[in-house]
């Protein structure tokens, strides 16, 4: 999750128990890079290791969520990087996959995918699918879709365990913690909820989007009863109508989240 500068960082910060159906679809190991300069060979050479064991640690790489005890939904990129061999855990509890769904227009790996993801949206069409267990998550109130299309001009919470940063620098860290920001619906169209990462003093309280690995995860919606899922994050504009880039997650790039209102009839047509 990408943060607002002037914000106290635990600010942000969210426990597992505040949205225990949102959950990591895909993770991966990486190695701690550890880098010694030519001071520290001259000044420290004791300290400097000559075989180092190497260290890894968890990266997400994906979110999705429960809507249903057998299914998950997530983004349709982070649904092609998993297989029926990935495991994914609700408390703890590893469950096995049954079936992947992607959206039947997604655009896949083929040569049209590739030229029509780099046009003007650095994101893939149609960016939604469904995921099935084998057994059916039963500890875990799977989270409702948002059945309404007055999106527009709505304050929405992103959940995710993304990398992390801020809007000056964009993404900086990769320690895995769930955080939560905000967001305000700019415009919406037939495909995407539109956001935009404003610079303080505009911007909501807790302003902020999505980082790398976030892909997947909610833009949630307080609806009567709790929360409802309005998007799932897809992408990120950062190029100006200039051409310059103003790099990923700074100020002023546009978010993308696949609009769920318009995707109901799929959806229920998959689950049932």
């Amino acid at each position: 999750m990408i943060i607002r500068h002037d914000i106290d960082p635990s600010l942000y910060l969210a426990e597992p128990t505040q949205f225990p159906a949102v959950v990591v679809v895909d993770r991966s190991q990486e190695e701690i890079q550890i880098a010694y300069d030519q001071i520290d060979e001259l000044l420290k050479p004791s300290l400097i290791p000559t075989a180092q064991t190497p260290e890894y640690r968890d990266r997400c790489d994906g979110m999705g969520m429960l809507i249903a005890p057998h299914w998950i939904l997530t983004a349709a990129q982070v649904a092609t990087e998993i297989s029926l061999e990935t495991k994914i855990e609700f408390n703890h509890i590893a469950y096995s996959i049954q079936q992947i769904v992607l959206h039947p227009h997604f655009l896949n790996d083929s040569l049209e995918y590739n030229l029509e993801y780099s046009l003007e949206k650095d994101i893939a069409e149609h960016d939604i699918a469904l995921i099935r267990l084998h057994q059916p998550v039963e500890e875990v109130a799977p989270l409702p879709l948002f059945n309404q299309t007055n999106e527009q001009g709505q304050v929405m919470t992103f959940v995710g365990k993304g990398d992390f940063g801020h809007g000056l620098i964009g993404p900086d860290q990769i320690d895995g913690k769930l955080r939560m920001a905000t967001n305000r619906v700019e415009s919406v169209d037939e495909q995407w909820l539109v956001f935009k990462f404003d610079a303080p003093p505009e911007g909501t309280e807790r302003e902020g989007i999505a980082g790398p690995g976030d892909s997947g995860g909610p833009a949630l919606v307080n609806v009567e009863g709790g929360w409802a899922i309005a998007g799932i994050r897809s992408g990120q504009l950062s190029r100006l109508p200039s051409g310059k880039n103003m790099g990923e997650g700074h100020y002023g790039v546009w978010e993308y989240y696949t609009r769920v209102s318009q995707y109901l009839d799929w959806i229920n047509a998959v689950v049932s």
